[in-house]
């Protein structure tokens, strides 16, 4: 008669054991699902501040081009900036890639010579967006990109 030994040692996995490995994997993935989420984020803030950046410095340039000319609209220009629908939303707006930014524009006088009637003006482009990037009235803690440069008026 033969018997049959049973090695104690031969067994497979326990339920605990499958249940902690599984746990393990789930973290591990979470993880990176998070990080990934957080990559995304990071790379449409970017796009966005680029955008920004570039439109400030078109916008800049064009109207120091103009001489700083206190009329100066980029609406003249034809290029998809208008009114912002809402009062307090900035001067102008535009939307690009689904992205609305608020432009604000200004000029402040910062020297001017007597003697030869020579001005000098600052003039700041400022465009904003919203964090989550939709549609809608700015907050202060909002992002934005701010240029200025000097142009001189002569009289």
């Amino acid at each position: 008669m033969r018997t049959i030994k049973t090695n104690r040692f031969r067994r497979g996995m326990t339920l605990i054991e499958v249940m902690l490995a599984a746990s393990v994997i789930i973290i591990a993935a979470l993880g990176t699902l998070c990080y990934e989420y957080l990559c995304i984020d990071h790379v449409r803030f970017a796009r966005a501040q680029m955008t920004a950046a570039r439109i400030a410095q078109l916008l800049i340039e064009d109207w120091k081009s103009n001489g700083g000319d206190d009329d100066y609209s980029p609406e003249d220009l034809d290029m998809g900036f208008t009114l912002p629908p809402e009062v307090g939303q900035g001067d102008f707006m535009t939307v690009v890639d689904g992205l609305p930014l608020y432009i604000t524009m200004d000029q402040s006088q910062v020297d001017e010579d007597g003697f030869t009637g020579v001005k000098l003006n600052k003039i700041t482009v400022n465009i904003q967006w919203r964090k989550n990037f939709s549609a809608g009235a700015v907050a202060a803690d909002d992002p934005s990109v701010t240029f200025d440069t000097y142009v001189r008026r002569d009289q």
